[in-house]
């Protein structure tokens, strides 16, 4: 069985965000390239005690040499995964009861190669 990280990287791809292992990462952000997008795991939820479910959360991060540029990524890909319920993102994939924002995109600033970052956090109910 796939893991959820593994799908939400797989879907992105698919949906022309980025390239894994190019500009898209799982569970780690690269200093290069300057340009890229990172799925962290963070954890979750308490799982249910009597349900075969789960509430895992992520965290992913955008990278760009400008502001717009990243902007415009970090919006492309909530508008993908933001309120998809009831949904398997890849065939044969995690299946997701929902996928939603825990709070609107932010602007992390610049970091020490002036490149601006994003981030979004994503909290899912998947069946396990």
């Amino acid at each position: 069985m796939s893991k959820p990280i593994d799908d939400i990287a797989k879907y992105l791809q698919a949906n022309n965000i980025g390239t894994l292992k190019t500009d898209l990462f799982e569970t780690y952000q690269p200093d290069k390239p300057d340009a890229c997008i990172a799925i962290l795991d963070t954890g979750g939820f308490e799982p249910d005690s009597y349900l075969p479910t789960g509430d895992p959360t992520f965290q992913i991060l955008v990278r760009s040499i400008d502001y717009t540029t990243g902007k415009a990524k970090v919006d492309a890909i909530v508008n993908l995964l933001h309120l998809k319920a009831n949904i398997q993102l890849v065939t044969d994939g995690v299946y997701f009861y929902y996928i939603k924002l825990m709070q609107e995109p932010v602007h992390l600033g610049r970091d020490k190669n002036e490149r601006d970052e994003f981030s979004i956090n994503l909290r899912t109910h998947i069946r396990r």
